[in-house]
């Protein structure tokens, strides 16, 4: 059983535009899998289906076998999700939104209330945590976003551009983070518009274009297919550059 698997999946938008076309993805447990394309691909709408907040048009998507248009519910409880666009509450303040998803996730306050004020603490969010949604910059808010995905022990991850926005060093504190997540077992799924954070993180990327993935593998298997000698020589850049006629 996949952690993830997608058979032949397409999504229209009600203005007729097609987003995604075709679409077959498989995602083993315990592993990064990660997802490259240009602004338009389709990556957002790949990442929304995962997430059960859009319904496939055709095809279908299971999450731990569990098909996401018939048991949604089920699945948000075991996944954490960072979206592009903002996810917190706006009547809330920091720590707010942190409790009330775990108090969602059936999460006992004895559990919860370390963790918020850990990862709090991790990204440099204290000062923050009393502070109106509404009051924060774009990066703190990304930041309480990461915190809501990782807080609750997801079994998925599903990220889409998690670090556009961050400071450097919180960005290498979620590689880490991603990293550790990984080696206790979880699996995650991530859209990032930085080959060098799908080089480092990822198990294997798969390369979308106008809705459909033109090309998969390990980082070793892109730079192959792209003709490079080996993976050190720009070898997912060059992957990239073939799968969408030359754009970067």
């Amino acid at each position: 059983m996949a952690a993830v698997s997608a058979d032949n999946v397409a999504f229209v938008y009600p203005s007729g535009v097609k987003a995604v076309e075709g679409l077959s993805i498989c995602v083993r447990h315990g592993e990064v899998y990660g997802l490259l394309g240009l602004n338009g691909a389709g990556k957002t709408s790949v990442i929304k289906m995962l997430a059960t907040l859009l319904r496939p048009t055709s095809g279908s998507i299971r999450i731990f076998d569990l098909d996401t248009m018939e048991r949604p519910a089920e699945i948000k409880r075991r996944i954490g999700v960072v979206p592009q666009e903002n996810n917190l509450d706006t009547y809330l303040d920091v720590r707010q939104n942190l409790i009330f998803h775990c108090r969602y996730a059936g999460m006992a306050k004895k559990i919860y209330a370390p963790l918020v004020d850990e990862w709090l603490a991790l990204l440099g969010l204290e000062g923050k945590a009393t502070e109106s949604v509404l009051r924060l910059s774009g990066g703190t808010k990304r930041k309480a976003m990461l915190a809501k995905a990782f807080l609750t022990g997801p079994e998925l991850l599903i990220l889409d551009e998690p670090t556009a926005g961050l400071d450097p060093d919180v960005r290498a504190l979620l590689w880490d983070r991603v990293g550790e997540f990984r080696r206790n077992g979880g699996t995650v799924f991530l859209s990032t518009h930085y080959l060098e954070e799908a080089e480092r993180l990822c198990d294997r990327i798969g390369i979308l274009h106008s809705g459909r993935v033109v090309a998969e593998g390990t980082v070793a298997d892109l730079a192959h297919w792209a003709g490079q000698a080996s993976a050190q020589q720009g070898g997912v850049a060059a992957a990239f550059r073939r799968a969408v006629g030359g754009c970067l």
